[in-house]
């Protein structure tokens, strides 16, 4: 299919590595950015973010701990002890914060929590949690954050969701700490996992909301446009419970997810938590 690749430029013929709900995922050949083609609607988008079934905040109903509540939070300490060589002080913003459980973790490690949510339902969790005048319930770009103000921002499963990837990064760029540090910690599924090779174009990653699609080299290509180094990479290990893979898989279907789920029923290992590579990566990157 012909097209233009939204971060190299590329004009020309695009490889479709899979369909959803009647959109194309077209791979740049030069720059290796999948994305979606044409991107869901605001209006699709909307009805998707706004329920209380969604899936990052359907867990959480801010009252009590849970399971997988217990479990996020386990994951988010792992992700956010990554920074803490580069940086362990400071104003740190949560961009995609759902209901707060990152930050909780962020503020006992010493950070300054902060953050942004488009979800008015999960934002309104997230203020009973670390306070209204620290959560913001809309998106980066309509935001009134000052300049220099963050020395951390972090983007966990996020920048696949951006209608310009490109503009958020500049965005995030001129609110932190431009000297002395500035970093940014992402996390976003990988097209090059071990995962995504093995489900192809089932992956489970692939769905409605997640409009761009990275590895290490796009990764690369649009640190270099908007002026940022990337200082750690690694792939992403999430703490997970058996039931809760077998629901995530369950959004695509295919035949390793069916497999999987025959587990579930199991008592004991249902509900066991268990470290899984989930064909994400995490990236850390520093100003220029």
């Amino acid at each position: 299919m012909y097209n233009i690749c939204k971060l190299c430029g590329y004009e020309g013929e695009m490889k479709v590595k899979s369909i959803v709900n009647g959109n194309n995922i077209l791979l740049c050949p030069n720059c290796t950015l999948e994305f979606m083609y044409p991107q869901t609607s605001d209006e699709e988008l909307n009805k998707i973010y706004s329920g209380k079934n969604y899936p990052t905040c359907s867990f959480d109903n801010g009252a009590e701990e849970n399971p997988i509540t217990l479990m996020k939070r386990k994951t988010f300490n792992n992700v956010l002890k990554k920074i803490l060589p580069y940086c362990n002080y400071g104003n740190l913003l949560d961009i995609g914060c759902s209901s707060g459980l990152l930050l909780e973790e962020a503020k006992l490690l010493g950070f300054e929590p902060y953050g942004i949510e488009i979800s008015e339902y999960a934002s309104s969790i997230a203020k009973k949690r670390i306070g209204s005048d620290r959560i913001y319930n809309g998106t980066l770009e309509t935001s009134n954050f000052n300049k220099n103000f963050f020395n951390v921002i972090t983007m966990i499963d996020v920048i696949e969701h951006v209608r310009n990837p490109i503009e958020t990064l500049k965005y995030a760029k001129n609110i932190l700490n431009s000297t002395g540090g500035g970093y940014i910690l992402i996390t976003t599924p990988n097209t090059d996992s071990f995962s995504r090779k093995i489900m192809g174009s089932k992956w489970h990653h692939y769905n409605s909301e997640h409009l761009f699609y990275f590895n290490l080299q796009s990764i690369k290509k649009i640190c270099s446009i908007v002026g940022f180094e990337i200082i750690h990479y690694s792939s992403l290990i999430k703490i997970m419970r058996l039931d809760y893979i077998c629901n995530q898989l369950n959004r695509s279907s295919n035949n390793i997810s069916k497999l999987i789920s025959l587990f579930r029923y199991v008592p004991i290992i249902g509900k066991m938590r268990f470290p899984i590579l989930t064909g994400d990566f995490i990236v850390i990157l520093k100003i220029l």
